[in-house]
Order: C-alpha cells, then sequence, then structure tokens
C-alpha cells in the first residue's frame, strides 16, 4: 500500500509550507473528483457545453495536481511521492 497525505502530516516533522502543499493538494484532489461529477450531471442534462467546460476545468486541476506533486516531491526529497495520487 502507498503513502497517504494523512501520513504525511504524522509521519514527520511539518512546517507550515509542507502543510500548505498538502492542503493544497487535497483540495485540488477533491475539486477534481466533483468535477467528474458535474460534467456527468451535466451530460444527463443535456447540457453538453457546461459538460465540456467541467471536462475542460478537471483537466485544468489535473495539471495543477501534477505541480504540486512536482513540488511536494521537492520539498520532501527523501520521500517518493509517486503514488499518492491516481490519475484523473
Amino acid at each position: 500500500m502507498g503513502i497517504s497525505i494523512t501520513d504525511l502530516r504524522n509521519g514527520r516533522e511539518s512546517d507550515q509550507t509542507l502543510e500548505n502543499l498538502l492542503t493544497a493538494l487535497s483540495l485540488n484532489l477533491e475539486l477534481r473528483a466533483r468535477y467528474r461529477v458535474f460534467e456527468f450531471e451535466a451530460t444527463q442534462d443535456g447540457h453538453h457545453e457546461v459538460a465540456e467546460l467541467f471536462n475542460a476545468l478537471r483537466a485544468a486541476e489535473g495539471e495543477q495536481i501534477a505541480t504540486l506533486m512536482a513540488g511536494l516531491q521537492a520539498r520532501l526529497g527523501d520521500v517518493d511521492v509517486s503514488g499518492l495520487v491516481s490519475p484523473g
């Protein structure tokens, strides 16, 4: 089993920068998941343009998550965080 955000918070001395990275990552992951649901619901309601908007927003969140993961890896150095996030 891989490492979790909770493991990172509890398993080492933390500073505000690490906390901010983990909080931003958590929020972006939640938002990406919500956009997928919003896209589905807009499609079900027949609002295909809005569904495409949510799809584009989800893709943008994916890019932000990748950037945050790179920052987290740079901050932690010795901890492999590659398994922390599943592809969107």
